[in-house]
């Protein structure tokens, strides 16, 4: 922990003096954790952040976490001295006894509360409910900032991965733009992971876009959709990701006729080294559905033909059977998100040609509506 109490029962941040006065306190003072009062001792180590910890055999009756690694106390102090210096009011771990916990930092902000918790290590999902609902049954507001994995930390339109936790603090922007804020306390520079688009399980696609702390503002920006001319980079890296799906499927298939994305292709004569551009269409909603789009929407369109009818003509009743025969939860944003791919398709089609601009249509259904502002 990076503060504790002394004698007099005042906060003591032992990063604002010189290693010299510290070694001289440790002699002179005692410490005591904030928490639950017992005596701590002072790290002062040659290149490690000084911090606290409490004295081997005296646990924390309030299970406050010790074992903090240096990145993760050299993340809170640059965030700590990020924030204040642009003038908020602003805690660096404190108690609060009615949820028994201590955010990394607790931000007072025209008469709102924000705890924001600074992410290093795994954390499970019970864990991070328990924290963030918390903070909510107190009319707290918690932002998770996880470090940056080492990873990603390129500039640019790519593929990404985001663990399950991560992808639980994905927000919208106002616009409607979906994204995520990480920071790398190894560069001090806040990661935006932007106008993100599902794959499948914790692949996306993102614009990635890094910001120095010294340049960051507080409450976050908000970005920008990516424009028409950016689109063709996702539906390239899509498109690529679903050759890449059918080419495994092939391979490691062992159904063999009773695989339904194989058996719907080969009926709908569809090749599968080139796949038509209306299959394997990124649309909203589409995580609801376990499956990638490329294997659901082939399945459908052979679905469709069996009814003699095509993908944007189905009703509900329809959708809700086809769901159902593939063993994919009826869900309404499952259902929706058939339907999104219905309207794609139709908005998309035309008797003479097909769907000549399919690509144009996805990037209007995903991304356009967030441009008008």
């Amino acid at each position: 922990m990076l503060i504790a109490y002394n004698e007099q029962q005042q906060p003591f941040l032992p990063y604002q003096y010189s290693r010299e006065d510290l070694q001289r306190y440790r002699r002179q003072m005692k410490f005591y954790c904030p928490q639950c009062l017992q005596p701590v001792q002072l790290k002062i180590g040659q290149y490690n952040i000084p911090h606290f910890a409490h004295i081997a055999d005296n646990s924390c009756v309030q299970l406050f976490a010790e074992g903090e690694s240096q990145l993760h106390l050299q993340g809170k102090l640059q965030l700590f001295e990020w924030l204040r210096k642009l003038g908020h009011t602003v805690k660096l771990e404190p108690y609060l006894p009615e949820l028994s916990q201590r955010p990394d930092m607790l931000v007072t902000k025209k008469q709102k509360q924000i705890a924001i918790e600074f992410q290093c290590s795994s954390i499970s999902h019970e864990k991070w409910l328990l924290r963030t609902s918390g903070y909510a049954k107190n009319s707290i507001q918690p932002l998770w900032l996880f470090q940056t994995p080492q990873k990603q930390s390129n500039q640019g339109i790519q593929k990404i991965f985001i663990s399950p936790i991560m992808q639980k603090v994905i927000t919208t922007s106002t616009r409607g733009v979906s994204y995520l804020v990480t920071y790398d306390a190894k560069t001090s520079r806040f990661i935006y992971w932007t106008n993100l688009l599902h794959v499948h399980g914790h692949t996306f696609i993102g614009k990635v876009q890094e910001v120095p702390i010294h340049k960051q503002h507080f409450p976050f920006y908000e970005p920008k959709s990516i424009t028409k001319e950016e689109f063709p980079l996702y539906w390239q890296l899509y498109k690529k990701l679903c050759k890449q799906f059918v080419y495994q499927r092939l391979l490691h298939s062992k159904k063999g006729v009773q695989d339904s994305f194989l058996r719907s292709s080969y009926e709908l004569r569809f090749a599968l080294t080139a796949m038509p551009d209306y299959v394997g269409v990124p649309v909203k909603d589409a995580e609801a559905i376990q499956m990638f789009s490329v294997e659901w929407q082939t399945i459908l369109h052979h679905f469709s033909r069996r009814l003699l009818l095509l993908p944007h003509e189905l009703c509900d009743e329809d959708i809700r059977s086809f769901l159902i025969q593939h063993n994919v939860e009826v869900t309404a944003r499952a259902v929706q998100a058939i339907k999104n791919y219905g309207m794609v398709l139709e908005k998309s089609y035309q008797k003479t040609d097909y769907y000549p601009n399919i690509r144009e249509q996805v990037y209007t259904h995903l991304f356009a509506i967030a441009t008008i502002y």
